[in-house]
């Protein structure tokens, strides 16, 4: 199977940029044949997006909104799954969580996973704190989601297996030694201690608070780094995987420049 992690300067916002850039990273990957497409943590809005609204109310709509649509049609036109990140509002109890949400190959909502471990503080002192971990049935495979700091815990990784995920996405907006040190330290516990591989989508960009540039997207097999790619250049990462040795089949990314 070809999955594609984009890798996209997305951190500052707006929406509408930000649908714009992922619109068309996903058009790119699908296009060179990728099934899989898995965008960063809080990709829609931009991670910072609350940051812009300090002193103002935070308005947050309930979700699939009607401007992601685009992004659902282009799930049903190319047949792909899309791991889509962004803020979201329950209809029931209208309470904020960072999500991901899976779109699949017919534009519906598969599942989502709201992230359990958000920081507080204005970054994501919005998002209320998950309550569920469950892998998302994606076709005949269970995809287990942890967000960013979620990956931090390993007991997340670790309950995520015992369900039956065969793999582990995971979304970040994660900078190199921000949040007790390199991440990859964290990603590879996780990876080591669950028995299961983890595709690491994070992100690029330069904000006030938080810089990206050298973040790393990567994916992690048995504990190891396999591939990874690290630039400021944004990029959607293409790689094969064959889930019969749980691994993927080349050591490099294919990177398709954004």
């Amino acid at each position: 199977m070809r999955v594609a992690l984009l890798h996209v300067d997305v951190s500052g916002g707006p929406e509408l940029r930000n649908l714009d850039i992922l619109t068309q990273a996903i058009r790119l990957a699908a296009d060179r044949g990728a099934e899989w497409i898995i965008t960063p943590e809080t990709a829609v809005q931009g991670y910072f997006f609350a940051v812009e609204r300090e002193h103002k109310p935070v308005v947050i709509p309930v979700q699939p909104a009607s401007s992601i649509e685009p992004i659902r049609q282009l799930a049903s036109e190319y047949h792909i799954t899309v791991f889509l990140c962004c803020a979201e509002q329950d209809e029931h109890n209208g309470k904020y969580y960072n999500s991901c949400l899976v779109i699949g190959p017919d534009g519906d909502i598969l599942g989502r996973h709201r992230k359990k471990h958000a920081h507080s503080g204005v970054s994501e002192g919005w998002a209320n704190r998950g309550e569920h971990l469950e892998p998302i049935v994606c076709g005949d495979i269970r995809a287990g989601i942890l967000i960013c700091a979620d990956s931090w815990y390993e007991e997340n990784a670790i309950t995520m297996a015992d369900k039956g995920a065969a793999v582990i996405v995971v979304p970040a907006a994660w900078p190199p030694g921000g949040c007790g040190g390199p991440p990859e330290n964290a990603w590879k516990k996780a990876s080591a201690i669950s028995g299961r591989s983890l595709w690491v989508c994070n992100q690029t960009g330069k904000q006030e608070r938080l810089d990206f540039t050298n973040a790393q997207s990567t994916v992690i097999t048995g504990g190891e780094m396999q591939l990874a790619y690290c630039s400021a250049q944004p990029a959607a990462l293409l790689f094969d995987w064959d889930f019969a040795q749980d691994c993927a089949t080349s050591n490099e990314f294919t990177v398709l420049p954004l």
